[in-house]
């Protein structure tokens, strides 16, 4: 598999992070100068490890080359709304329900402004600020799968994560994050519903509260 960009693969390992979950202000600077440049990294997004690169053809299809998953299953990382409006049609209902919802462990299946009427995306605007960060000092989305063992398996440990994909992305390795998570919830409001396709971090009731928040 050729990587994206012949950038020297790094390892950033931090125990914890900071109060306000950010990290130090040199390891953003590094990682958001290695992102610009085309360098897939293997990171925690939310907690769960996944492989993160620019929204760029050549890093998305080195990502796809590297994990070897369906390109529907691609999710956008945003750290603002306004990148939401750029690749996302969404209405003011759907809008208002989103910032209830984001900053969160929620992925959320949108129409496409891109594509034609009727296709979809994933995104999703993580809670962690050292993410929000990263995305923010690149400038424009970033695109994520989760990380998987070479059978198909999700992985935690940080041990596992080096000997699966040193040779091939950055690592940003955060301790506290080296453990089973669960996943973010899924939900659809693509076609003016809300409909939850599997729960996760955030509780159905929770996000049906949020939901229908707006029609009060």
């Amino acid at each position: 598999m050729m990587p994206a960009s012949k950038t020297a693969r790094e390892i950033y390992e931090i125990k914890k992070l900071k109060k306000d979950g950010s990290i130090s202000c040199n390891h953003i600077d590094n990682v958001v100068h290695a992102l610009r440049d085309g360098e897939i990294f293997v990171m925690p997004v939310d907690s769960v490890y996944g492989i993160v690169g620019i929204n760029r053809n050549d890093v998305v299809n080195s990502i796809l080359e590297l994990t070897g998953d369906n390109p529907d299953n691609l999710e956008i990382i945003i750290s603002n709304f306004k990148m939401l409006e750029e690749v996302a049609l969404v209405d003011k209902f759907s809008y208002d329900f989103l910032k209830r919802v984001w900053p969160g462990e929620v992925t959320v299946q949108l129409r496409s402004r891109k594509f034609k009427a009727d296709s979809c995306i994933l995104m999703r605007m993580p809670r962690h600020k050292y993410l929000l960060d990263i995305v923010s000092g690149v400038g424009r989305p970033l695109v994520y799968m989760p990380a998987k063992s070479s059978v198909r398996k999700m992985i935690y440990n940080d041990k596992e994560i080096i000997r699966r994909f040193k040779n091939f992305c950055s690592l940003l390795l955060i301790n506290e994050f080296n453990k089973n998570h669960t996943m973010p919830t899924l939900i659809d409001i693509s076609c003016d519903k809300l409909t939850i396709l599997n729960e996760g971090r955030v509780s159905s009731d929770e996000i049906k509260s949020l939901y229908f928040l707006g029609n009060l």
